[in-house]
């Protein structure tokens, strides 16, 4: 039985190729078209499955979709009726793009007659996280900005078996409130919330606190928000109003301004007041389920200050590695428990790697060392602050770099952390980078409770000598390797241990500016001869820059 998996149309669309309950690849859309967090149905990533698996669309059994359509429309529907007049124009457009987007039709176009599973929303967040769990029972809670009606659920797997026991739909959604105050300060929507997060600790979150918690109101164990101060029921462009501006008492910030120090306040207040109903919910799972053990699923659980804080309820938490929308592809035609790496995406042959090579001669030189000369030579140029790209095997699915598509460095200077910003990344200045560590030794730099093998909790710094990975509130989103999980990394990780005792490397994502995650080997030398990144790694090719190039 082999298994086609698809998410889209909101953001971050993806598709998967499933045999049975075996993932055989997967990959967001974004990956192929260059287009952060993409929402249009993955044509690309289908024929990208296709052509590596060599399968035709006639050879795919089921196509499993991550949400169901008409519960969609019925919620879209009904809260169009509710305000006929705002949103007569938006309602056009709406029968527009459900008629164009339609999966039968789009599935069609590509040849595709066969069978099609639609799956709820929060269903495939929970199948997700639970069945790439190492829990046979487990307490699940899945949050993100909207489902078909749902915005939050909390579920009880056990076994082969999901069964929902809780639930909170639409509007009253702690993803849209963390978007809209995203959108408040000047960030996109689906795509600034990080910078929210890393903004947080640079505020006082008692500035705004009062005022911002206004929108929430409490009824029972469940949470709603007043709706005056939103306008996500009938606009699709702006997600709040000017009574959310004279609640606060600050305008709203354009992208092009200056962040103040207000900014920031409101930025730790959102996150504060999110921590509170997160506890709360994650009390209640414990409460109703009886398990220690939880699975966190949608977008809202690439939290990761607040996903730590889990351990308050439960003994042992499980996040998966795309807990968003495109890990909901693969969610939607799991089964049963299943180990799955992230590890899923595009590789390259040692020929394609040498042709890209050659096609860049006269701007580079590279060397194809053994793999022990290789780990040796790029620990030191790690240690001598070099910055380098490493580009390894399979790419990563998800939303974070974990050893196969990333940018290393040391993390002990101090100065690394405003350079890979200013210079590589070219982003803000608060954002934070993660640190990787080997599984064995995260004891001794971190307060770690359990391994975290997808960079998505933060946890305190027990040392102060890893400044470039530290946030300025001691924390960091670490990652933990093991050689199970990612050989050559753990290598290298190790290296780094025996020749400095910190088996520890600063860790970013394999991007700049606006880009999404680097692919390809052509793609990565193109980044590399237009940043200021010094050495970059395909495989076993150490690769620099010509002398005589200019900057």
């Amino acid at each position: 039985m082999i298994k086609l998996g698809i998410s889209a149309f909101y953001h971050d669309s993806a598709a998967c190729l499933v045999e049975g309950n075996h993932v055989l690849a997967a990959a967001e859309e974004e990956r192929f078209t260059g287009i952060k967090h993409d929402s249009n149905f993955p044509f690309n990533t289908i024929n990208w499955l296709l052509e590596s698996k060599k399968l035709k669309i006639t050879d795919i059994d089921e196509v499993h979709w991550y949400e169901k359509p008409d519960t969609k429309d019925d919620r879209v529907k009904t809260i169009f009726n509710k305000r006929p007049i705002k949103t007569f124009f938006l309602r056009q457009r709406y029968k527009k793009d459900r008629k164009n987007n339609s999966p039968e039709a789009l599935l069609k176009s590509i040849g595709y007659t066969g069978k099609i599973i639609y799956h709820d929303h929060h269903y495939s967040h929970a199948a997700f996280s639970y069945f790439t769990s190492p829990y046979r029972d487990a307490a699940i809670l899945t949050v993100d900005g909207v489902g078909e009606w749902e915005t939050t659920t909390i579920s009880l797997g056990t076994g082969k078996h999901i069964k929902k026991l809780y639930t909170i739909n639409f509007p009253h959604s702690l993803g849209m409130l963390y978007s809209t105050i995203t959108a408040y300060l000047g960030f996109k929507p689906n795509e600034g919330e990080y910078k929210i997060m890393g903004l947080a600790p640079y505020g006082n979150p008692e500035v705004f606190f009062e005022r911002l918690d206004k929108v929430l109101q409490h009824k029972s164990n469940k949470y709603t928000l007043n709706q005056k101060y939103f306008t996500w029921e009938y606009s699709d462009r702006i997600m709040f109003n000017s009574k959310l501006s004279k609640l606060l008492g600050i305008p709203p910030r354009l992208p092009e301004d200056k962040l103040t120090q207000r900014h920031k306040d409101l930025a730790a207040a959102l996150q504060k007041i999110y921590e509170r109903e997160f506890l709360k919910l994650v009390e209640t799972a414990k409460k109703i389920t009886g398990s220690d053990n939880l699975c966190l699923g949608g977008g809202c659980a690439y939290n990761g200050v607040s996903n730590s804080l889990a351990y308050k309820h439960f003994k042992s938490v499980h996040i998966p590695f795309a807990p968003s929308d495109a890990g909901s592809a693969i969610g939607a035609c799991l089964t049963k428990h299943t180990y799955i790496k992230p590890y899923l995406g595009t590789s390259y042959r040692d020929s394609e790697i040498r042709k890209a090579l050659k096609k860049y001669k006269g701007k580079i030189q590279y060397f194809n060392l053994s793999e022990d000369k290789l780990l040796d030579t790029v620990t030191d140029l790690l240690i001598s602050q070099n910055i380098v790209a490493w580009f390894q095997d399979k790419m990563e699915f998800g939303a974070r770099a974990l050893g196969n598509r990333s940018i290393l460095a040391s993390p002990t200077n101090p100065d690394m952390r405003e350079k890979l910003n200013r210079v590589i990344k070219k982003r803000e200045g608060f954002r934070p980078f993660a640190p990787s560590v080997v599984e064995q030794e995260a004891h001794r730099f971190f307060n770690v409770k359990e391994p975290i093998p997808h960079m998505n909790q933060v946890v305190t710094a027990k040392v102060k000598f890893l400044p470039a990975a530290t946030h300025i509130d001691g924390t960091c989103r670490v990652q933990t390797v093991t050689k199970e999980q990612n050989l050559k990394y753990y290598n290298l990780l190790q290296e780094m241990g025996r020749k400095t005792k910190i088996p520890v490397l600063l860790n970013t994502s394999f991007n700049l500016k606006d880009q999404t995650i680097t692919i390809s080997p052509e793609q990565a030398i193109e980044r590399f001869i237009s940043s200021e990144i010094n050495f970059l790694v395909i495989h076993n090719y150490l690769i620099r820059k010509e002398k005589n190039i200019q900057k």
